[in-house]
């Protein structure tokens, strides 16, 4: 961490922009709202979602994402203010999008019966108590793992981290179905999805407007370290 960056004001735009990703646990209240509220949710499983067995070890990285996608969000917060927002808000919008889907059509994704006979199982059941297997399609963990992993492709600088950020992507998918969180047709729904919000946001008209808003809100850094490459 660079003097620079421990300047004051600098820290100031920093925090100013963090705070931003608050808007993701407070969206994530609609979520829980309609996790308890769903009822007659469908069956979205096909015979694919039969072939893949259950596996506890799955549990770790799909809790790993959490730490990912925060983690990620604020390493970008320092060193690039056009991606961040970008992938911030392109998230929340998904969200929205999610949720909406979740009130029209909700679904669900039957979980096979575990036995707490190790410690894994036990977080796999853990996970389960706190979240109820209905609105499923499309997955925000999923939808937020490809978005990350799209503006990963296209902006992230030398192949290994675009290696690590595909592989990060595949192995967060498969999480979500070898712990029965997510169908398979829920992985296609957040792809999709994820790929129509990445092609938005990537569109300068979009980025402009989004950049007009924040202005407002963000008081703009003129630090080396904080400078929009040309």
């Amino acid at each position: 961490m660079t003097n620079n960056f421990l300047n004051r004001d600098n820290l100031v735009v920093y925090f100013r922009r963090v705070l931003f990703m608050l808007l993701i646990p407070m969206a994530q209240c609609v979520y829980f709202l309609l996790n308890v509220t769903t009822k007659g949710a469908h069956d979205v499983t096909t015979f694919l979602d039969s072939l893949i067995p259950f596996n506890e070890w799955f549990i770790i990285p799909y809790v790993f994402w959490y730490l990912y996608i925060f983690g990620i969000l604020l390493v970008l917060a320092y060193c690039n203010e056009k991606i961040y927002y970008k992938l911030l808000f392109s998230i929340l919008i998904g969200m929205f999008v999610c949720f909406a889907i979740y009130y029209i059509y909700p679904t669900t994704v039957p979980r096979p019966e575990v036995v707490p006979d190790n410690l894994l199982k036990k977080a796999v059941l853990i996970i389960y108590g706190k979240d109820r297997p209905v609105n499923c399609f499309p997955s925000i963990h999923m939808l937020d793992t490809i978005l990350l992993t799209m503006f990963t492709l296209k902006y992230g600088k030398g192949l290994l981290m675009r290696f690590s950020s595909v592989a990060m992507c595949i192995l967060i998918y498969m999480s979500t179905w070898f712990t029965k969180q997510h169908s398979v047709l829920d992985a296609v729904a957040s792809t999709v999805l994820g790929t129509i919000l990445f092609l938005i946001f990537e569109n300068q008209y979009v980025y402009g407007k989004l950049e007009s808003i924040l202005s407002s809100f963000v008081l703009r850094n003129k630090s080396v370290s904080y400078q929009e490459e040309a």
